[in-house]
């Protein structure tokens, strides 16, 4: 029997968009406050923490959240845009535990070429958290955080057309080789009476790709809902279609995405998902209760 949570709530901290008269602060980024409640039990999770966390912890105190409370941080990919804010975050949590949940290859470097050669890896070092009260915990492979929320850990790459961004990295021989980007993982809760969310970064390991395995671990025939980036910004019209198509395939109830999306996809994808595709923002709210 899968486990599963009685509800939750999902509330965006950090978007490229903040939304029209929001008095809320965009960035180029994600971050989301997930609350789960499981009987007499309630975690707060916070997915990502953005380039900068001064706008999180300005959001969160707006939207009345209190971050210093938050039980684990998960961190969907090791890009700067993920991952930046997440000292200040540790910071302002103070002395109170914190596991931070991502994949062991969370510092190793990330190039991209184009424009010009940078690194758009986590910008801080291991040592850098050393001063906080936080345990990091890797997850290579799936794992249960909550009773019904799973991170997934490596996502199959099962797809033929899904295939990640071009960036590179340093192999064990010191050379710059392609990297494919193995440490992009998600979130997964399964709500009862609900069915399971899916909670990208920038889902680099293919949309498609996360929903199958989110599937298979849940033992569900649908996705419920996908909250997130999508990372089809830069796609071809036939990549997005081809997309599309596979959600439709794999039963998508509700999609709700940002980030790196694009406008063709959010166009596309408003379309065809005619009434159950919302375009996310700072602010952005989810709840099954």
């Amino acid at each position: 029997m899968v486990e599963t949570v009685e509800s939750v709530k999902i509330i965006v901290l950090a978007d490229d968009y903040a939304g029209y008269e929001s008095n809320l602060i965009g960035q180029h980024g994600f971050s989301a406050f997930i609350e789960v409640s499981r009987g007499d039990i309630k975690k707060r999770i916070l997915f990502d923490t953005g380039q900068y966390a001064a706008p999180i912890l300005f959001n969160s105190k707006k939207l009345g959240l209190d971050l210093s409370k938050i039980d684990y941080i998960v961190l969907s990919h090791r890009h700067y845009d993920h991952t930046g804010g997440l000292p200040r975050v540790l910071k302002h949590v103070g002395r109170r535990r914190v596991y931070v949940v991502a994949h062991p290859l969370l510092f190793k470097p990330n190039f991209v070429m184009k424009p010009y050669l940078r690194n758009v890896g986590v910008p801080f070092s291991r040592d850098d958290l050393e001063k906080y009260n936080v345990e990091l915990v890797w997850a290579k492979k799936p794992m249960e955080i909550v009773e019904g929320v799973f991170v997934t850990g490596e996502v199959p790459r099962v797809t033929d057309f899904e295939k990640p961004i071009e960036t590179y990295t340093f192999n064990e021989k010191g050379e710059l080789v392609f990297d494919d980007l193995r440490d992009d993982i998600s979130l997964v809760i399964n709500v009862k009476d609900y069915g399971p969310i899916v909670v990208t970064g920038c889902s680099h390991a293919g949309i498609v790709n996360i929903v199958k395995y989110a599937k298979k671990l849940t033992k569900y025939n649908s996705v419920k809902a996908i909250i997130g980036g999508l990372h089809l910004i830069n796609s071809s019209e036939d990549k997005i279609r081809k997309t599309i198509s596979c959600l439709e395939e794999e039963n998508v109830k509700t999609i709700c995405a940002g980030h790196c999306t694009g406008f063709k996809a959010h166009h596309l994808f408003s379309q065809i998902f005619r009434g159950i595709y919302s375009i996310i923002y700072t602010g952005f709210t989810f709840s099954t209760q």
